[in-house]
């Protein structure tokens, strides 16, 4: 009797376990998405989540429909597997908030041209048509208040692109060649999708088959997470086991060893302070009149220090450093390639002009 009790309390508090966090299809708290999934149901579309991005990319080889709620957690191996997934199959992806990176391997027809800042409702245009899915109105929280940032814009090129819900710089939904893309996640979420007319944009969007791969990436995905080397193979306890002897090894030496004695200072013969280094490279270059090699450098160390900014990676292309500037400088594409291309520097006047151009470009992204 008492196990059956047990069974029942337990049965109990295991329904009413929930996994929280941004786009939980489970989650009833504000960033879950409960709602929306719950809503799906009973417009008989059948919600399936995955965590692992091979069950996402088996998805689209069969045709099936997938909602990536953050793509920007993704590595380029899992990008390439769901591109090549969708590519074989046919299937349908719809990407909330994707970053340039993610758009580059699944939709390079759409960039992201900035934020939205400003404004929390936009209207959809005459232009929208079949993308605004009956929508009207789309409202989003301030940047402050968003669950990722504020929303970003898109911009789609291509005769099958097409855009809807425009702001100065771009558009909150944009859609090429079978990928949805969603400017906020805070369309989804149980506070937002009451909103205006959200709830019609994102019910009508995943509606359109019967059955939804809700993937959210998870950190224990294979393809998402390093190679094992061989500790991970080592027992649970050897961990344990190796602290304990590090302990013991370090008692002994201090009841075994010598005792030290008193710290003796002994004076370096010579101490290079890491400005001479610097200097002494500089007078170097000079002398030799290696321009070209000092503005490699100072593109080099600049551009590393962009891409770190604006979450690309040092490997990427002048032209996607470039595109992921556009929107947040004053300065124009051409403007940039000359800055952070291999142009010829030929004075040393232009050598300190670059030096400070390079350095307000760093500041103005800053702002």
């Amino acid at each position: 009797m008492a196990v059956a009790v047990l069974a029942a309390v337990l049965l109990s508090v295991a329904r009413g376990l929930y996994r929280d966090g941004p786009l939980e299809p489970d989650a009833p708290t504000g960033q879950g998405s409960k709602a929306v999934v719950e809503v799906l149901g009973g417009l008989g579309v059948e919600v399936e989540t995955r965590r692992h991005t091979a069950d996402a990319a088996e998805d689209l080889q069969d045709g099936g429909t997938v909602l990536l709620t953050d793509p920007g957690r993704l590595s380029g191996a899992q990008l390439d597997l769901l591109a090549e997934a969708r590519e074989e199959g046919g299937g349908r992806l719809v990407l909330v908030r994707p970053d340039f990176v993610a758009l580059s391997s699944l939709a390079p027809g759409i960039t992201p041209t900035g934020a939205l800042r400003e404004q929390t409702r936009v209207e959809a245009g005459p232009d929208c048509a079949d993308l605004a899915h009956e929508a009207r109105v789309l409202e989003v929280p301030s940047a402050e208040d968003g669950l990722r940032g504020p929303a970003t814009l898109y911009s789609a090129r291509g005769g099958d692109a097409a855009t809807c819900f425009s702001a100065d710089s771009g558009a909150l939904v944009a859609e090429d060649e079978g990928v949805l893309v969603l400017g906020s996640a805070d369309l989804l979420t149980n506070d937002g999708v009451e909103r205006a007319d959200n709830s019609a944009l994102v019910l009508n969007a995943l509606s359109a088959s019967d059955q939804l791969s809700w993937y959210v990436p998870s950190a224990t995905d294979p393809l998402g997470t390093s190679s094992p080397s061989l500790l991970d193979h080592l027992p649970d306890w050897a961990g344990p086991l190796a602290a304990w002897l590090v302990l013991v090894a370090v008692l002994a030496l201090l009841a075994l060893g010598r005792r030290p004695g008193p710290v003796v200072v002994e004076p370096l013969p010579v101490t290079v302070r890491p400005q001479e280094l610097v200097l002494g490279r500089a007078r170097l270059l000079e002398r030799s009149s290696a321009r070209d090699a000092a503005a490699s450098a100072l593109r080099a160390a600049a551009a590393a220090r962009l891409a770190d900014r604006l979450g690309l990676r040092h490997e990427s292309a002048l032209e996607g450093l470039i595109a992921a500037l556009d929107p947040h400088v004053d300065a124009t594409a051409e403007q940039l390639r000359t800055l952070l291309g291999p142009a010829p520097v030929t004075t040393d006047r232009d050598l300190v002009r670059l030096a400070h151009d390079l350095d307000r470009l760093e500041k103005e992204i800053d702002r």
